[in-house]
């Protein structure tokens, strides 16, 4: 019976609270310049690209050099680094031409609101590929204790993914965060 109350109890506080945020969300809308909420979701976005280009650009211009210059594992880690910055700028490049094409199509609040959505979710999904590559890293870094021929490689490659994974890690993570709202 005391369980069946505060099951009731919790239920209809919940839902109280999630009427009161939807009811804020709502008026907080409404209040808000539209033009600007649109100008401020596609600005960040935009700006999430310059920065995982320039991470790119500073690793795909560093690394040839640093790689050079290396002994041991390091040649392999500046190599890993060069060719996943490959990809992270070809994203970042495609990303931001794609941005100043939606920027300009049609919009509405509600597919503002949509595309603001898919957003997080994309995050939260790539957050989980992120934890993976880090993961990846660490099992390729350990992996190498088996295999003394490819322990150098190994190690270098390890380094590099379990690096770039927390990169992209954090970058989602404050991409999410900037998008909440």
């Amino acid at each position: 019976m005391i369980k069946q109350l505060f099951l009731t109890l919790f239920v209809s506080l919940s839902s109280l609270f999630y009427c009161q945020e939807e009811a804020f969300a709502n008026i907080e809308k409404s209040s808000l310049d539209t033009s600007l909420m649109h100008s401020s979701f596609y600005k960040t976005q935009e700006n999430a690209m310059k920065i995982l280009g320039g991470w790119s650009a500073i690793n795909i211009a560093s690394s040839p050099f640093l790689k050079t210059t290396a002994t041991e594992s390091w040649p392999h880690f500046h190599q890993m680094n060069f060719n996943w910055n490959l990809v992270n700028i070809s994203i970042a490049g495609f990303g931001y031409m794609g941005l100043k094409k939606r920027k300009e199509k049609y919009w509405s609040l509600n597919s503002l609101e949509k595309d603001r959505n898919k957003l997080k979710k994309s995050l939260a999904v790539n957050m989980g590929l992120d934890v993976a590559y880090m993961v990846f890293g660490a099992v390729l870094k350990n992996r190498s204790v088996d295999n003394p021929l490819d322990l150098e490689r190994n190690v270098g490659f390890g380094n590099s993914i379990i690096l770039q994974g927390g990169f992209l890690f954090v970058f989602d993570g404050v991409f999410l965060l900037k998008n909440r709202h």
